[in-house]
Order: structure tokens, then C-alpha cells, then sequence
């Protein structure tokens, strides 16, 4: 009894060690308190205001500024939860690790959903190109043009170039692909595991998601920013992952809970281009 007590434990790592790995969006935010949140919870990313430069003038007194606290608040307000049923006779005849194989794709929809909810935030970007009435048409020929103009709407915003990333939509990121071997060779360099070097455009890497998302039925919004700044995501497991008896049946229920929260932290930070496919 005293192993079984372990697993627990064990399922709760691999758990936060999937999600982890199938975040696109999570990995690209803030999340230095995710594993300390609990629901209901509020985190604080601390931030100060801007500081003022002024005048220098010779055997005068300087004006000393009192720093104002820019910060925001995160409130952990989302419950997201898996729960499946395993027959005893499964877990006894079927020659793989049904319970872990379940937990695991219960932890890729819970990271897919918390991917959707930070895509969705786009609507708080501090920096525009194009809009969702009308967005950029974008085909092979005109995809360099679409990002380096983007990266140019960010470089007036002051967004910095280092660590400049963009997540886009699969068909944009085949468009990308088919256009950098049109112009670029050799290239056998152009692909990595899940993004591209976008140096030529102004981003130091482009990844690619489902998850990025369109309104319309046609237009899709590309975020932007660098390093993990703009967004802020945070969440835990609540609680352990139960492994219960089934009432009247020789089986068990599985069931994990995530809580989590996820905000703009700094719109000045995040970008949007609204993009739609065209044919090559």
C-alpha cells in the first residue's frame, strides 16, 4: 500500500510535464507562479509606471519622482477537469498503460483549451495590423511583405526585436515555408521542431497552432510580442488526481481538476495581425 501511494504523485508530475509540453501559447507567457495558484486565488504582476527624464541644470536641485505602482491583478477563475471510467477487465487484458494513456490525453485537451483561451486574448493587444473587417489577404507572394510590415508596426510601438516571436496559422506557415524555398537556397535550415526563423522578417521564431484564432469564418489573428512579457498564466492541479472503486462495477474512476488563469499583462507589448488566406 505504501508504493501505491506514490503514483499519485507520479501522474500529478506527468500531468504538469504534459501540459507543458503541448502549451504553444502557455510557453510563450509569463508563468513563474504556475503549481502556487488555487482557484479563486489572484496573482500580482508587480509593474511600475513609466520614469520621467528631465532637464539637468547646473547648481539646481533635481526633482526626485515617486514611482507608481503600474501593476495587475490575475484572478484564477478557470476549472477545467478530465474524468474517465477503466473496467477492470481493460486494465487486465488490454497490454498497455491505460491509465496513464488516459491521464495523458486528458492533460493534451486541458493544455488545447487553455491554449484556445490565450489565443482569444487578442482582443487586448496594444498594437493592430490590419482588422477583422478587413483583413490582410495573404498568399506566398505577399506573406515577407505581411510579416515584415507587422514586425514594422511593432518596431514604431517599441516592441523589441530580440526574442521577437509570432504564432501563426498553419496554412500561413506553409505559405512561409513555400516562399523561403522559392527565395532562399540552400534551405535545408528552414525547418525546426514546431517553428521557423523568421530573421528575415523581423521575428526571431515562428511557431505554428491550431489554435490561433479566427473570427469570420475567414480571418485569423496572429499574435506577436518578445519574451514572455505580455501574457500571464498561472495554474495547479487542485488537489490530488483521485483513482476511486466505481460504485457496482469492478472498475475505477480517474478524474484531475486544473485551475488556472490567464491575462494581458502588458498590451503594450502584444500585437495582432489579422490575416486570411489567399490562393498561392
Amino acid at each position: 500500500m505504501a508504493l501505491e501511494g506514490l503514483k499519485p504523485t507520479i501522474w500529478i508530475n506527468s500531468l504538469i510535464v504534459a501540459l507543458q509540453k503541448r502549451l504553444i501559447f502557455g510557453n510563450l507567457a509569463n508563468q513563474r507562479y504556475t503549481g502556487q495558484v488555487s482557484i479563486g486565488g489572484t496573482i500580482k504582476f508587480n509593474q511600475i509606471g513609466e520614469v520621467d527624464v528631465n532637464d539637468y541644470t547646473a547648481y539646481s536641485d533635481m526633482t526626485f519622482q515617486q514611482l507608481d505602482d503600474a501593476g495587475l491583478s490575475m484572478v484564477i477563475d478557470q476549472k477545467k477537469y478530465f474524468a474517465f471510467q477503466l473496467d477492470e477487465t481493460d486494465e487486465r487484458f488490454i497490454p498497455v498503460d491505460v491509465m496513464t494513456a488516459g491521464i495523458e490525453r486528458g492533460s493534451y485537451r486541458i493544455a488545447d483549451t487553455i491554449d484556445q483561451a490565450l489565443s482569444a486574448k487578442y482582443t487586448d493587444a496594444g498594437v493592430a495590423y490590419g482588422s477583422a473587417a478587413s483583413p490582410n489577404a495573404t498568399s506566398s507572394g505577399t506573406v515577407f511583405q505581411h510579416l515584415a510590415e507587422f514586425g514594422e508596426a511593432m518596431d514604431e510601438a517599441n516592441i523589441p526585436r530580440e526574442n521577437r516571436w509570432a504564432v501563426l496559422p498553419p496554412w500561413m506557415f506553409t505559405k512561409l515555408t513555400i516562399a523561403a524555398s522559392t527565395n532562399m537556397q540552400p534551405n535545408g535550415s528552414l525547418w525546426e521542431s514546431g517553428w521557423i526563423s523568421g530573421s528575415g522578417v523581423g521575428f526571431s521564431r515562428l511557431y505554428m497552432s491550431n489554435n490561433v484564432t479566427k473570427i469570420g469564418g475567414t480571418a485569423h489573428c496572429v499574435l506577436a510580442s518578445a519574451g514572455q512579457e505580455a501574457l500571464g498564466y498561472a495554474g495547479a492541479i487542485d488537489g490530488a488526481i483521485r483513482i476511486r472503486p466505481a460504485e457496482k462495477r469492478r472498475a475505477m474512476n480517474v478524474d484531475g481538476l486544473w485551475v488556472y488563469g490567464a491575462k494581458v499583462i502588458r498590451p503594450d507589448m502584444l500585437a495582432v495581425m489579422y490575416t486570411r488566406e489567399t490562393a498561392n
